[in-house]
């Protein structure tokens, strides 16, 4: 692919008078400003693209939400455990989808932020502009709309905040520390978590020691105990994500007893085949049932179906995230590892296709994974805060190629759409929403009680 973004740009006119202001905006605080009407048409694409796929929650999601340990230590049972606190009210179908409407806007409000900061870290940086609307246009953000009520929601919520959180902090080894908890605590809540979230929390980790080597220089021996606890910190997330696995798999009678006991307190009905999976072992999904389920022509078209709408966005994003990677002042091999963990971050939540059917909300994840990795290297390397004697402009990865690329991504993103997509027979909407709005005057006439048949 050709570079036309050679080093030759860093030495260029200053932006218009306009740009100018934005970038200098802020000035004496270490950050320049992303210009409004930029933010305003990235928040505009991202609100189309949930309306696309937003709905209530389903039965799958509230009933998860209801596993707990009241029968002894389960798998996906930290989360309803935490809920036990609420009373048998909680266990109501509209305490369960308030909940998870909290959860939605908690997670989008820290994605928010996230964007803002992103952009944030150069203003006039239309690369950052358009990989940031790759993802709002992508099928990815109308998939996650659709999942409300899943408890991937968590890691949408504490990921984002936790990238803004390190990129900012100087304390040493509080970084390696908030990974290895973060890490735990997801795998509790869902042990699938740990593949969907962890890696980009390593590239984070790995950012970090990197910025420690250029910041402080710091000893050999302090360069060993860094990397030493990075290396601890990823083991805790693999580690506990397999105890939880295996441990947490349990008798299918006692399963069925969890599933009686629930039953007593909620209004709506719990979906048998979700209390199957708590005592199913993650070995039969992997040899016996993905491989049987695979063979299906169906099957097989919707996952094919759903990489096909989902790689040009990804592709364009590792391309750009691998790219502004090698710009940045740092040894070879700091940037060999960053790269290796960027890609791993991106694509590593497609393992999840060998031991669960849900294509598109991995797909979604690698979209929210690369988005997340990119943020991560504007905020610990783009950012003027983060070597204020770089210019950012340096790190501007915005030739004709890229923005074409972006641009191409971003149309097929919107007009992405393929049957079987949505979860329980629903189809992307699309502008005016007009099923959107009868739905919700519905809910509204119906002084929202509302139980979902799926």
């Amino acid at each position: 692919m050709p570079e036309p973004e050679t080093s030759a740009e860093v030495g260029r006119a200053d932006p218009p008078a306009a740009d100018a202001a934005a970038s200098t905006a802020g000035a004496g605080t270490g950050r320049t400003r992303a210009p409004r009407h930029i933010l305003i048409v990235v928040a505009t694409l991202f609100v189309l693209s949930l309306l696309k796929g937003v709905r209530m929650p389903n039965l799958w999601s509230a009933t998860h939400m209801t596993f707990n340990y009241s029968h002894g230590f389960i798998r996906r049972g930290l989360f309803g455990q935490i809920l036990r606190l609420g009373g048998r009210a909680i266990y109501k179908y509209n305490s369960l989808a308030l909940l998870a409407v909290i959860l939605f806007v908690l997670a989008w409000a820290a994605i928010a932020r996230l964007v803002r900061r992103t952009l944030d870290a150069d203003g006039g940086d239309l690369g950052a502009v358009t990989m940031t609307l790759v993802f709002a246009a992508s099928p990815g953000v109308v998939f996650l709309a659709h999942e409300i009520g899943y408890l991937d929601y968590v890691g949408l919520a504490v990921v984002p905040l936790f990238i803004v959180w390190a990129a900012h902090t100087r304390r040493r080894w509080a970084v390696f520390y908030a990974v290895a908890v973060i890490s735990v605590v997801l795998a509790l809540i869902h042990e699938s978590m740990v593949i969907m979230f962890a890696p980009t929390m390593w590239l984070v980790m790995a950012a970090h020691i990197a910025r420690e080597w250029r910041a402080r220089a710091p000893t050999r021996r302090t360069m060993a105990l860094l990397l030493g606890h990075a290396a601890l910190a990823a083991l805790a997330a693999l580690v506990a994500s397999a105890v939880v696995g295996m441990v947490g798999t349990r008798s299918p009678a006692r399963i069925h007893a969890l599933h009686a006991s629930l039953a007593r307190f909620t209004n709506f009905p719990l979906r048998g085949d979700g209390f199957e999976a708590l005592y199913r072992p993650v070995r039969e999904n992997l040899l016996e049932l993905m491989p049987g389920f695979w063979k299906n022509p169906w099957n097989q078209r919707y996952l094919i179906n759903g990489l096909l709408v989902s790689v040009p966005g990804l592709l364009v994003l590792s391309v750009y995230g691998v790219r502004l990677i090698r710009r940045l002042a740092q040894p070879r091999l700091a940037r060999a590892i960053l790269t290796a963990l960027f890609l791993i971050a991106t694509f590593s939540p497609q393992l999840l296709n060998f031991v669960g059917w849900d294509a598109a909300r991995w797909n979604a994840i690698c979209f929210v994974a690369a988005f997340n990795a990119i943020a991560a290297l504007r905020l610990f390397f783009v950012a003027p805060a983060s070597d204020p004697g770089v210019d950012p402009r340096r790190y501007r990865v915005d030739g004709p190629w890229m923005l074409t690329l972006g641009g191409v991504a971003i149309a097929i993103g919107l007009a992405a759409n393929y049957p079987g997509f949505l979860f329980d027979g629903y189809v992307v909407q699309w502008f005016p929403f007009d099923n959107q709005l009868r739905s919700l005057l519905e809910l509204i006439h119906n002084d929202f009680t509302f139980i979902p048949n799926g």
